[in-house]
């Protein structure tokens, strides 16, 4: 056997009006629970919906990244064990129904301590979870991939360790694919969301567990991001735009969730976690830098660089440069980082699953020298 493509969602695609028909069909005489923001919640005007399920309880927290303690204080308000999970918003919205679904089952009716939430996330007891509780998933943002994918990321802060609950179960059983959710996104985040759905595909093209079908929904969504995103940074209403982007970031999510990433992202999480630079562009920093390295292992090279609109990798570098320097500059100074920071951030920068699925390996002096580069 040569490759496998395999992913067990459902992705069925709604207006914010069948969203809602749905929501309210699916809450029907279920324990359940809704995460959904209180600024989506008002927007979509879904608290009515909300209302009249009293089974269900509604976690309204914006949440921009999540960590240990974000993890265990939400585990603790849930008391009773739900039947199902309805996440509706970003990456983070979506991976904390995950770690729901892969870990309540170990605690005592929500009740857990971080130490023993810490020990079973990194000892992976979650693995042996023979009663998960169902995900449904509706990403708000193009570019996550969350909802296409079995795993969910942590940070433990006070450990400076960034962790993955990673496990077959976790796929959504339902992704409700909604770009309506998407048109109110402010700049700063669609550039940084796009950013991360084109480093999914580029990363997924090049990994060592590429496959053709990964190939072809990698070039796809890269198309589709690169033609569209600057005709939303010009006309941030415009929904054919915002559509077609949202359609690319699903694309690319498709075809990482069979692959994983590979340096770039591996590279970027000490920049989140020690930096608190937002993933999109904390990926992005390096993409360049990588795809230079990896040219000779990127399968139909010439193919790749036409999905991007572009001859040569410079090229590609300075769409990058043309889409952020309005917003956020991509250099390592910009996010107020120190150049004589950059040899501690290396020992870090080497994750399992990820550095090692590049197509070369890299060692602590290449990468150094990537940062360096982007500094």
């Amino acid at each position: 056997m040569e490759w496998t493509f395999n992913i067990p969602t459902k992705f069925t695609q709604y207006t914010i009006e069948e969203l809602k028909e749905r929501i309210d069909d699916i809450l029907t005489d279920k324990e359940s629970i809704l995460i959904a923001s209180k600024r989506l919640t008002k927007t979509i005007n879904l608290q009515k919906t909300i209302d009249k399920h009293p089974k269900t309880t509604h976690i309204n927290d914006s949440l921009t990244s999540l960590n240990t303690d974000l993890l265990c204080k939400t585990l603790q308000t849930i008391r009773k064990r739900p039947e199902q999970i309805i996440a509706i918003g970003g990456g983070t919205t979506i991976d904390l129904a995950k770690t729901i679904s892969a870990l309540y089952t170990y605690t005592d009716q929500g009740m857990i301590t971080k130490e023993d939430l810490v020990e079973n996330i990194t000892q992976k007891k979650y693995l042996n979870n023979t009663t998960p509780i169902p995900i449904i998933a509706s990403s708000t943002t193009a570019g996550t991939g969350s909802d296409c994918t079995k795993w969910a990321t942590v940070w433990d802060y006070d450990n400076t360790k960034k962790y993955s609950v990673d496990a077959d179960y976790l796929y959504p059983k339902e992704s409700w694919l909604v770009s309506q959710l998407t048109h109110t996104l402010p700049v700063n985040l669609t550039i940084s969301t796009a950013l991360d759905a084109l480093s999914h595909a580029s990363e997924a093209y090049w990994s060592k567990s590429t496959n053709p079908v990964v190939q072809v929904l990698a070039r796809d969504a890269i198309t589709l991001i690169v033609e569209n995103l600057p005709q939303v940074l010009k006309e941030e209403e415009n929904m054919k735009y915002r559509d077609k982007v949202y359609l690319g970031a699903f694309f690319a999510g498709l075809a990482f969730t069979n692959t994983r990433t590979t340096a770039c992202h591996s590279i970027s999480y000490p920049l989140t976690l020690l930096y608190n630079i937002p993933h999109g562009y904390a990926v992005a920093l390096t993409l360049t830098e990588v795809m230079k390295r990896n040219q000779k292992h990127i399968p139909d090279y010439e193919k790749f660089l036409q999905a991007w609109k572009a001859e040569t990798i410079e090229d590609i570098e300075q769409w990058i440069q043309n889409i952020t320097q309005d917003t956020q500059p991509l250099r390592l100074r910009a996010f107020n980082i120190k150049k004589e920071d950059i040899k501690d951030i290396v020992k870090l920068t080497f994750t399992g699953g990820r550095m090692d699925n590049n197509p070369i390996i890299f060692t602590e002096e290449e990468v150094q020298e990537i940062l360096e580069n982007v500094y």
